[in-house]
């Protein structure tokens, strides 16, 4: 994973990268975006990343777990704590979780839990790592492998049904309520405030930016579309920015290796950085807060 600072210079992005063996880097951007810092990551291999409040990072780990950050400071270990919630029942949750993303305020965390292979029982669990709380959402539908994504402080979409026809699934995070959202985007990335989205409807599709009002709203719209770089690339993972004003993606090539970029809105959502990984065979992204 690379993070940078808050100097002034390229978007500042993270990412997690791994080689063909199991080793994970967590690896911080100064400014320029070239010169990388190894930061530390827990014991167990992060397998997604998060950014919340006040530069702490939320990862699900290999394991089945989550583990969050102290803040960020470049330059000094970064140390890390397994999140022991539980529910109102006094259990932890269930099964193995997936794909930690920190809610717009930052301060709690949605995961997908159970198995994800099988698609069986699969809950969202909200997760408040200060408080050690956590509260599972039954799904009653299947989830497709994809992040949760953040609309408001309140609710967040799910990608549901199969890859032959995804459809989006409005998760109301106070009331329980399930409610069907647009069809055919395998992947989503809010924003921090969740007010823009960006989608991707296919392995071969273009990423899609939109107003996430207009996209709840099915009127069409779309801010901008970015395409792959070439014919053998597809998306593996995206992350927009606190406003939506920049996007970083990771792209995985025909031939199995994979690289990242930022695109920022203010200049046409133009390709602006592409941070070297070295020979990283997987990856992820995340903004720091």
């Amino acid at each position: 994973m690379r993070i940078p600072s808050r100097r002034p210079g390229p978007p500042p992005t993270a990412c997690s990268s791994w080689s063909q063996t199991p080793a994970t880097s967590l690896i911080g951007w100064e400014g320029s975006a070239r010169e990388p810092i190894s930061l530390t990551l827990p014991e167990d291999d992060a397998t997604w990343i998060s950014g919340g409040r006040a530069d702490v990072l939320a990862v699900t780990l290999a394991a089945g777990g989550t583990a969050t950050s102290d803040p960020i400071r470049p330059g000094r270990r970064l140390k890390w704590r397994t999140v022991k919630a539980t529910g109102p029942d006094g259990k932890p949750v269930e099964g193995q979780q997936f794909f930690a993303t920190w809610d717009p305020e930052g301060g709690r965390f949605a995961t997908l839990a159970g198995d994800l292979v099988s698609a069986g029982d699969i809950r969202v669990a909200l997760v408040d790592p200060t408080l050690k709380t956590a509260l599972e959402i039954v799904l009653d539908r299947g989830v497709l492998p994809a992040p949760p994504a953040w609309i408001d402080g309140e609710r967040l979409v799910l990608v549901t049904g199969d890859t032959a026809a995804p459809l989006a699934t409005i998760v109301d995070t106070a009331t329980g309520e399930l409610s069907d959202g647009p069809s055919g985007d395998r992947l989503l990335a809010t924003s921090a405030d969740g007010r823009v989205i960006a989608t991707v409807a296919g392995r071969r599709a273009p990423i899609v930016i939109h107003d996430t009002a207009g996209w709840l709203a099915g009127d069409g719209s779309s801010i901008a579309a970015i395409e792959r770089p070439d014919a053998s690339t597809s998306v593996i993972a995206m992350a927009l920015d606190a406003t939506g004003d920049r996007l970083a993606v990771a792209w995985a090539a025909g031939d199995g290796t994979v690289s990242i970029a930022v695109h920022v809105g203010r200049s046409g959502w133009r390709r602006v950085v592409e941070p070297a990984i070295g020979a990283a065979r997987g990856a992820v992204v995340a903004w720091r807060r």
